[in-house]
Order: C-alpha cells, then sequence, then structure tokens
C-alpha cells in the first residue's frame, strides 16, 4: 500500500457515489448474475448530454453530440484509448493540540497497473466480439500504434483540450488524492472530462485522425480501497467520432458554450454507478492477494448494446 502523510484540511467530494457508504455485494459475478443484461443497461445513466441528437435543427452538425440519419455514418474501426483505475483510497486522521493529521492510503501505481491489466484481461475479449456483432474492430494500443509517428503523437504529442465547465467537473469527480492507473500500454485520459465538448473535439477529431480510425473508446474503472480489501463504485464508458454532419455556411452561435459546431463529438456515454460497492480485491500488506472481476465482461457488454439501441433508436427516429 502507498501511504502519504499530509497536513491539510479535508474537503469531501459532493458526489453521489463518493458520499456513499462502502457496503458491499458479495461478487459482481452474483451482480450480473441478479441482473439480466437489460437490468443492467437500464442502470447505465445516459442523460440528454451523453447521447445522439434527433431534433431535425440538429441537422446543421451543431452541439457535442451528432445526427446520426444512417448506420453508414458510424465508425467502422474504434481504438480503445485509455482503460484505467481511478481509487478513491481512505484516509484516516488524528489531532493534537495545534494541527489535524491526516494519512492517506490508495493502491501503488504497480499495484493499480496491476488490476487494470487484470480487468482488461477479463474483458477486451467479449469487447471486441461484441463490436464485431455491429461490423466493426475494436483496437488495441498494440494494434493502432503501428507507426512512430503514431506512437508520438499518442504518448507525447498528444494535448487534450477542456473547457472550463469540464475542467471544473474533471475536478470535481477526481479529488487531488486519487490515484490513477492505467492498464499496460494506454495512455491515461481522465474520464472526468470525458463528456465535455471541448475534449470531445480533441478526443473525436485531433486523435481519431491522427490515430487512422473512425472512433475511439475510453473506459475507467472507479475503485475504493481499504486496508484489507479493495471495492468497485462505477464503471464510465465514453465513445467519440468525427461529426457526421458537414460545416454548413451559416452563424453557429454559442462556439464557446457548447452549442456551436464542432468537429469531434461525443457520440455517446454511460455510467454505471453501483448502488452498494462490491468488493472485487483482497489486499495484503506489501501486494495484491487476489482480484476477482469474472461478470465484469458482462457487464461492459450491456454498455456496448446500450450505447447501439440508443444510436440506433435516434436513426430510426430521425428517418421516419
Amino acid at each position: 500500500m502507498n501511504k502519504i502523510v499530509k497536513l491539510s484540511v479535508v474537503l469531501l467530494s459532493v458526489f453521489l457515489w463518493c458520499s456513499q457508504s462502502v457496503t458491499a455485494q458479495k461478487s459482481i459475478k452474483e451482480y450480473v448474475s441478479k441482473y439480466n443484461i437489460e437490468k443492467i443497461k437500464k442502470s447505465i445513466a445516459m442523460d440528454v448530454f451523453t447521447r445522439p441528437a434527433t431534433q431535425k435543427s440538429f441537422k446543421d452538425g451543431h452541439g457535442k453530440n451528432p445526427y446520426f440519419s444512417s448506420k453508414e455514418q458510424l465508425p467502422d474501426t474504434i481504438a480503445l484509448i485509455t482503460f484505467h483505475i481511478n481509487d478513491l483510497g481512505f484516509s484516516e486522521s488524528w489531532e493534537d493540540y495545534l494541527y489535524i493529521y491526516t494519512k492517506y492510503y490508495s493502491v501503488s501505481k504497480s499495484g493499480g497497473n496491476k488490476i487494470a491489466n487484470e480487468i482488461q484481461k477479463e474483458t477486451i475479449a467479449a469487447l471486441k466480439a461484441e463490436f464485431k456483432k455491429r461490423g466493426v474492430v475494436l483496437l488495441t494500443p498494440d494494434e493502432y500504434l503501428n507507426t512512430p509517428e503514431k506512437i508520438a503523437f499518442y504518448n507525447d504529442e498528444f494535448a487534450p483540450k477542456v473547457s472550463r465547465m469540464g475542467k471544473f467537473l474533471s475536478n470535481f469527480e477526481n479529488r487531488n488524492t486519487d490515484i490513477s492507473v492505467c492498464a499496460s500500454g494506454y495512455r491515461y485520459l481522465d474520464m472526468g472530462a470525458s463528456f465535455d465538448y471541448k475534449r470531445s473535439i480533441s478526443l473525436g477529431w485531433e486523435l481519431t485522425n491522427k490515430l487512422g480510425v473512425d472512433g475511439v473508446l475510453s473506459i475507467g474503472v472507479e475503485i475504493q480501497s481499504k486496508k484489507k480489501e479493495a471495492y468497485t463504485r462505477l464503471i464510465k464508458m465514453a465513445l467519440h467520432g468525427p461529426n457526421p454532419n458537414q460545416r454548413v455556411d451559416k452563424k453557429y452561435f454559442g462556439q464557446k458554450t457548447g452549442t456551436g459546431y464542432y468537429d469531434g463529438q461525443l457520440y455517446a456515454g454511460g455510467t454505471l454507478v453501483f448502488k452498494r460497492s462490491i468488493k472485487t480485491i483482497e489486499l495484503g500488506k506489501e501486494q495484491i492477494k487476489s482480484m476477482d472481476f469474472e461478470g465484469f465482461d458482462i457487464i461492459f457488454k450491456s454498455f456496448v448494446e446500450k450505447f447501439y439501441d440508443v444510436i440506433d433508436g435516434a436513426i430510426e427516429k430521425v428517418s421516419k
């Protein structure tokens, strides 16, 4: 365990899932057995700002979400660009007559990498298969980083942007005491900003074009470690791509507020918050004793199904 000692005043996050107590179900396997895919899909939150637009006024391509009118506009090749865990950790506090002391605990970077690798190992085959059902090829970094130029851009040159509101929400979601670690080969791209309109331009247009793909997928898993175990709290996924509609010869309003025309857009984004955090990791004093992510593949499959249900539904609605 990585221990960090600081003198500080602790600001508690106001996010609902951060304020819940850590009360565990037995396993992810039990969760997916209890809730079938349709029920899991209903539990994946997708608000109006994380799904395709269906109003005719969006034919001009404005807004951070796409206006799809045909399945031919959907991506054929998608790059999985980030796959990481975020550990909220926990803290202990004590005080003397002068100061309040707070000690923070979280998994180490090597421990986080081991956890992220295990989740990817458990889910990547199912993810690829689920996209393949729709005629889509999902690529991992070892597959799409196939030139020195792509490797350099992805690892070093790419500087994703974020709006002031996106940065605010990202800071809200990710405390400065958290630790975020990727599976091997991936670059960390903050999921807290993944629904932001400026981030959508960077991911859906700039990165997509540089990697030579049609879209990009981001995945983040939030855990919370205690002294002897760690719990899975939420899963977040986002799909970005180029604006499927050409810019028209007109003045677009709200370019700095998320309602203008943007070359990259958020195709679909969802968050699954477990009502009761689920124990998935046993921790020893200096190492991870065991991990159990069986069933994560079903949850990831549910995300992809819901994304395409929503996208297909939007296309059907606007084509009537």
